[in-house]
């Protein structure tokens, strides 16, 4: 590839990567707006909210379909944000930590069945209400408590195990792994809890399982 090629792929991942974080900051500054104004005591509509976070309506509803929908979001990131912060601070073995993070986060969205479900909703009309290059980012709130956890691990995994890895405990908690042990498996919010915490602390044991015996066997050398 000559160097040209490279300048403009690399020209292309930056203004990519600036776009997403340019994403983030509009939603992040719609859920600001929203907490702020519902502080207030009342309701506020998604124009209301978009005023009050300086965006168009129409930038609004490509991240939002509704104030409903808006509201329940922030809510959940505030709350996130601050189980969050205490989480990382705690420390303990990994295998007990990944179940504390799928507890912390599915306990937190499954507290708010209703605004769980317009969540969903929300997120379902804005992915097919927008071409590919205007969807808005998924916050991700699982993935800083997952990461934290792997980056802590004192077992070396190589970029394709952690890879892997990372995506399987993805599964285990967040909107989707809610909806889909409480709604088509029919557990109860505690058994759902059980469940993905289980799912999450068995997903790290087998991954370190297999990279221990993965690791090449040292031999003493003779003196």
């Amino acid at each position: 590839m000559s160097s040209e090629s490279q300048n403009v792929r690399h020209r292309g991942h930056v203004l990519s990567e600036g776009r997403v974080n340019q994403k983030m900051r509009t939603r992040q500054s719609l859920a600001d707006a929203a907490v702020k104004l519902a502080k207030s005591g009342r309701r506020p509509t998604l124009p209301e909210i978009a005023a009050a976070a300086k965006v168009s309506r129409a930038t609004a509803y490509r991240y939002f379909s509704s104030s409903d929908a808006l509201i329940s979001d922030s809510y959940i990131d505030h709350a996130a944000q601050r189980a969050r912060t205490l989480f990382i601070a705690e420390g303990g073995d990994p295998v007990d930590r990944i179940g504390r993070a799928a507890d912390a986060i599915n306990r937190l969205l499954i507290e708010d069945e209703i605004g769980l479900h317009v969540m969903a909703k929300s997120l379902m009309d804005v992915w097919l209400s927008n071409p590919p290059a205007d969807r808005p980012p998924r916050p991700g709130r699982r993935m800083p408590l997952i990461d934290d956890v792997l980056a802590r691990l004192d077992v070396k995994l190589d970029a394709a195990r952690r890879v892997r890895l990372r995506r399987a405990l993805a599964l285990t908690m967040g909107v989707e792994a809610v909806i889909t042990l409480c709604d088509v498996c029919s557990a109860s919010p505690e058994e759902m809890i059980e469940v993905s915490t289980w799912a999450a602390r068995t997903l790290l044991r087998a991954a370190l399982d297999e990279a221990r015996s993965a690791a090449p066997i040292r031999r003493r050398t003779k003196k």
